[in-house]
């Protein structure tokens, strides 16, 4: 498992692809939500469980630029969500 996640950290790369040429607009529009929803409720886990959820068929359908793709990695493999489907009980 890895580290858990810092707010902070998050944080900044939210903002560094909000402000990136290399998205698409309605993943800076995702992301945007989630990271004003953080700031104004201060609850990191359920913003990014909910991002995680409107991001997943696009990333099933390997429909993500790079950059947000590497984002929802880091943010769905993070433990966040607990054990999740395939984990054996």
């Amino acid at each position: 498992m890895k580290k858990p996640l810092n707010q902070t950290e998050i944080l900044n790369e939210m903002y560094n692809l909000i402000l990136s040429k290399h998205i698409r607009e309605w993943e800076r529009a995702l992301i945007l939500e989630a990271k004003n929803r953080i700031e104004s409720q201060g609850n990191l886990e359920e913003a990014l469980t909910q991002l995680e959820a409107q991001l997943r068929p696009l990333a099933l359908r390997y429909n993500l630029t790079p950059m947000t793709t590497e984002f929802y990695n880091k943010i769905s493999t993070s433990g966040l969500f607990g054990r999740g489907v395939g984990h054996r009980l």
